[in-house]
């Protein structure tokens, strides 16, 4: 692919906007200004567009959005506040109006009277997170977005506040992990590639101050873990908040096109390949959700109106347009000299586990992937096998992401408990489950060679104790739990996106589900499969849930393959 295809797969996300939408916007700004980031994004996306000749026919609209952000953001935290998000807005505008520079689509007076206002902001009165001084402790990551809109101010001669970038930074520097990756509280899996991406951005663009150095020397210690998340899917990790959305997938491509760059500067060719064959998978991957009529931002079919699977900060009009502003970071940053070889989620098999703050472990085998969490967040997950996915298969047709009864996102039912592929055990007080929160996993073995990849956890739950088992060969995935006693594995089966429902049969030993010309079976190789009459949701949709009832030891195999 080349570095133009960003620029076209950000047009099919507008696409999603109508001019009515859009129209609606502009009115709710005039009346009420500018109260959040949602909006100068989407000027902004408008504006790459039209200067990369698209969208022409929204040239009066966007010079009519342009004047209200220029306008605004200067004044917009006075009038509404924290939330209004100068952080993530002023980089977005700048970029827009360095592209409409270089294509000399405006009069040079039109957009050096942007310049002019955004030359006026006084940081401390336009951006939200301002880090203390002295730095004891990591600042909020809206830090880094911060640093990397004063840094494009800097980058673009507009002129930034060197202090206050400099300050900024350093905060972050206190929140990354020996691994390079970045602890932002609660560790949810995004939200180390989120601020990464911001402060590799500032890298990109110039910033030469204090910590570029021990900045670049963390970003090259995060760039095995980067690699290692990735599912055979294109898809980042799941776990913990924002996680499911579009945007996810352009974020990731973005920080991989950055770290291509970064490896071929350093000479290791063969790692800026990886890379840029890493963004290559991750735009296929939200190139596949956009190709149908049904155009949402998050990962299942439900109106986009419903919320279904968001939270509440993550509505459509903020986060579909993220998708493109992530796009276009990956198209700014890309370089199509580099040329693919084969990423980790090509031709690698291995277990990966990020240090134990991030509480994951990460299988891949040929065609399969799959993700352990082994002390989930409960607002949003569950403990316990919660991803298994094939190459080229429906990510959602196994198993995407575990299920919460306590969630911080929308769902239309209420789940009775947690829920993920895990097991239980009978104790005195009845059965224990891996996904409960007293739950306690060990990783006790794991094994990589040709011919399969396995990993074996021990779960401890009060007394109780279960050995949880995967291991996935060329053709197949097996999951088994072993212990003293009778044990359960339970597992979902897909049911629907929200649109589709699918088709699912069963017989004595075995579950099939059908699902866009694709099909998953559980079949029981000991034991029988009980039908436990109970859906769940997650942010997918909803599934059915199922266990292998067995004495001592219950196994199940999993196969997906086209119908």
């Amino acid at each position: 692919m080349n570095k133009i295809n960003y620029i076209e797969l950000m047009e099919r996300v507008l696409d999603a906007y109508t001019k009515g939408r859009i129209t609606n916007s502009i009115s709710s700004v005039k009346q009420e200004g500018l109260s959040e980031h949602g909006f100068p994004r989407l000027t902004a996306n408008i504006g790459i567009l039209i200067a990369h000749g698209k969208r022409l026919e929204y040239t009066d609209m966007f010079l009519e959005m342009m004047k209200l952000c220029c306008n605004e953001i200067p004044i917009a935290k006075a009038t509404h506040g924290f939330m209004t998000g100068n952080d993530f807005s002023v980089k977005e505008i700048v970029f827009c109006i360095l592209e409409l520079e270089k294509a000399e689509v405006f009069d040079k007076s039109v957009t050096d009277a942007w310049r002019k206002k955004l030359s006026e902001i006084d940081v401390y009165e336009t951006y939200s997170l301002i880090a203390p001084t002295p730095i004891v402790e990591p600042a909020m990551n809206w830090a880094a977005f911060g640093f990397a809109s004063e840094q494009l101010r800097k980058y673009s001669g507009i002129g930034a506040d060197e202090e206050f970038m400099e300050n900024q930074v350093k905060s972050q520097m206190l929140a990354f992990d020996e691994n390079g990756m970045y602890k932002d509280p609660g560790m949810p899996m995004l939200y180390d590639l989120v601020p990464r991406l911001q402060l590799a951005t500032a890298l990109y663009f110039g910033y030469d101050g204090s910590c570029k150095d021990e900045l670049t020397k963390m970003l090259i210690k995060s760039a095995d873990a980067t690699l290692k998340m990735q599912s055979v899917t294109g898809e980042v990790a799941y776990g913990g908040r924002s996680q499911q959305f579009l945007h996810n997938e352009s974020l990731y491509a973005a920080l991989c096109e950055f770290y291509a760059k970064l490896f071929k500067d350093l000479g290791d060719i063969d790692r800026a390949g990886q890379f840029k064959r890493s963004a290559h998978l991750a735009f296929n991957a939200v190139k596949e959700w956009l190709k149908g009529d049904n155009l949402t931002h998050i990962k299942n079919a439900y109106p986009i109106d419903s919320m279904y699977g968001c939270e509440v900060y993550a509505y459509f009009d903020k986060y579909m347009v993220t998708t493109a502003s992530w796009l276009y970071l990956a198209y700014a940053m890309a370089d199509d000299s580099i040329e693919e070889t084969n990423a980790p989620a090509d031709n690698m098999n291995y277990v990966y586990m990020p240090a134990p703050h991030f509480h994951k472990v990460f299988v891949k085998h040929g065609d399969w992937f799959a993700e352990f969490d082994t002390d989930a967040d409960t607002h949003y997950d569950a403990s316990g096998l919660g991803r298994i996915h094939k190459r080229n298969m429906p990510s959602a047709l196994c198993l995407s992401s575990p299920f919460t009864a306590t969630p911080e996102f929308t769902l239309d039912i209420k789940n009775p408990s947690h829920f993920s592929i895990c097991g239980g055990i009978e104790s005195n007080d009845g059965f224990v489950y891996g996904y409960d929160e007293d739950a306690k996993y060990t990783l006790i073995h794991n094994e990589t060679n040709e011919s399969f990849s396995k990993v074996s956890l021990e779960c401890r739950n009060g007394t109780a104790s279960f050995v949880q088992t995967l291991t996935i060969y060329d053709d197949f995935a097996e999951v088994s739990i072993s212990g003293l006693g009778n044990v359960k594995l339970l597992f979902p089966v897909f049911d629907t996106d929200g649109k589709t429902k699918t088709n699912i049969t069963e017989t004595a030993n075995s579950v099939c589900v059908s699902y866009n010309g694709c099909k998953c079976t559980y079949t029981s190789e000991n034991g029988t499969i009980q039908n436990l009459n109970t859906t769940y949701a997650n942010r997918n949709g909803h599934y059915n849930a199922y266990a292998v009832n067995a004495v001592n030891e219950a196994k199940l195999k999993i196969t997906m393959q086209e119908e």
